[in-house]
This record gives structure tokens, sequence and C-alpha cells, in this order.
């Protein structure tokens, strides 16, 4: 079984979703049509709440004061496209900062996985493709971020070792067997992979098999 965590292209390049910092178009983000959109988030959370995204889901250090920034412009009038999030967050960079990647990349990254849930449902997700496998079938996952990649690396690991007894007892008493292994270590996209496709640059294959 194959998951492949990435935004699909598709959606990236479809200016209309908002998916993209380098498109103007509405902010909206959502992979469906219904619940919160990243203009909900923007004009409506805190100033805390926004730092707070920014930072657990982008690791974004400039989270306070782009938050800051995002709440001074709302008073004028609502953040409506993402041209106008782009600016702000440029805006909230230091200039010497600005060569390392572009500016927005963290802050739109955290925005769509506050509005999808996207982490919520991964590590359910992974519980339940678990469950499909039969003994010896493979589990292999596609990160595109660090945040998806620890949870996939904490719970394959977690599965081959689930024993909870404490690190001094000499010998297992909790009664919990491995479900499983890592048949290999986790993989990154070759220099000619990221050269047909630039956009696997941040991408991990992990897998694991179950016993």
């Amino acid at each position: 079984m194959l998951l492949d965590l990435g935004v699909s292209s598709f959606q990236l390049d479809n200016g209309d979703r908002g998916f993209s910092f380098h498109q103007n178009a509405p902010l909206d983000m959502r992979m469906s049509k219904s619940g919160m959109s990243a203009a909900d988030v923007v004009n409506n959370y805190s100033e805390q709440e926004l730092a707070n995204v920014i930072f657990k889901y982008g690791e974004e250090k400039f989270s306070r004061r782009i938050a800051k920034n995002i709440v001074l412009a709302r008073q004028d009038k609502p953040i409506e496209t993402t041209f106008e999030l782009v600016d702000i967050i440029k805006a909230s960079y230091p200039k010497a900062k600005m060569r390392d990647s572009h500016p927005a990349r963290k802050t739109f990254q955290a925005i769509r996985i506050e509005v999808n849930g996207e982490l919520d449902k991964l590590s359910k997700t992974l519980d339940d493709a678990l469950d499909c496998l039969n003994p010896g079938g493979r589990l292999s996952i596609i990160t595109f971020h660090s945040l998806e990649d620890r949870i996939v690396k904490e719970k394959f690991a977690k599965w081959c070792n689930p024993c909870t007894c404490p690190k001094e007892f000499p010998v297992c008493v909790c009664g919990k067997k491995p479900l499983g292994k890592l048949p290999f270590k986790a993989v990154a996209p070759s220099k000619e992979e990221l050269e047909e496709n630039p956009r696997a640059r941040s991408s991990r294959l992990r897998t694991f098999e179950k016993f």
C-alpha cells in the first residue's frame, strides 16, 4: 500500500484554489469545497492563535511578527487574496533572510494544514492502513515536510517496538510484541529525479513491513 501525502500538482497549479503563493487567487486552500477556508483563518483567528498555527505547522521562526502584521492589516480591510497575504509576510521578513527561500512558503503550508486538519487525520489514517495489511504486506508513505515525516517516523518506530516497559527492566513484561519491521531506511529523491521533478526535493519515502 502506498500513501502519497503531497498536495497534487493539479491543485497547486490551479490558481483558483489559493494554494500557491506564486499566483494571485482568493484565499481558500480547502481540499474540498466545504468547511473553513484560509480567509476564515487569516481574518478571524486571534494574533496568538495565528502565531501558534504558523509556528506549529510551518516551523516559522518569524511567526509572531507575521501574525502581528496580519492582525494590523485586517483592521483596515479583510485579507482576501493570496498576494495580499504574501505582501504582509514579505513585510514581516528581515531582508537578509529573503534569499533563503520564498518567505511565504512556511506560512502557506501552516495555514493549509490548519484549514484541512491534515496532521490530525494522518495518525488515524496510518493506523487504519496497518489494519488493512496482510502479514508480509508493506505500507509505504511519501511525505513532503518534516511535520508529516516525524509523525510517520514515530508511528513506524512504535509499531516496531511497542514495548512500554521502563528502560531499566532487563526483559519485557508488558507483552507487547513488534508488529513488523523497517525493510530499509528512509529514501530521499535522487539527483536525477529532482531534475525531472523539482517539487520532490523535500520528499521522503518510508516503508513498514507487517509481521
